[in-house]
């Protein structure tokens, strides 16, 4: 379902307990929704994802949104990320084929969706910054 779309290697960067000096870098190959179209799309009928693949929806300029699962046969993390690319929260284990809505808190630019269980598996979590990856 997501032949033709655009991929791009994100980085996030995350700082490790306990050595705030110190961090960690994690590599996502991600579908990019920069569009509508592939915003309403999404993950809708996708049977599976890799553990290091994800997509990334892209909210020019930066607002506040919702997402759900309608159409959507996997469980899914949600990252929502803020213009600055910090972390802003993460909602976890999405049930599938929901719509019951997931709204941002703050405004953001971006989200990702991963596989559940991969945020936990990651230790991502508030903070934790987006350092490569559509940047305007």
């Amino acid at each position: 379902q997501l032949m033709g779309w655009k991929q791009e290697l994100i980085e996030i960067e995350k700082t490790l307990p306990l050595t705030q000096s110190m961090s960690e870098r994690i590599f996502i190959n991600a579908y990019i929704a920069d569009t509508a179209a592939k915003r309403i799309q999404g993950l809708m009928h996708v049977q599976d994802l890799p553990k290091n693949a994800g997509m990334l929806f892209v909210f020019r300029p930066p607002r506040y949104v919702s997402m759900w699962m309608k159409n959507t046969v996997i469980s899914l993390d949600i990252v929502f990320i803020k213009a600055d690319g910090t972390i802003a929260h993460v909602h976890q284990d999405a049930k599938p084929m929901s719509l019951e809505s997931i709204p941002s808190i703050y405004k953001i630019k971006w989200v990702l969706e991963l596989k559940a269980g991969v945020v936990e598996k990651l230790s991502l979590r508030a903070g934790d910054k987006l350092v490569r990856g559509t940047m305007d």
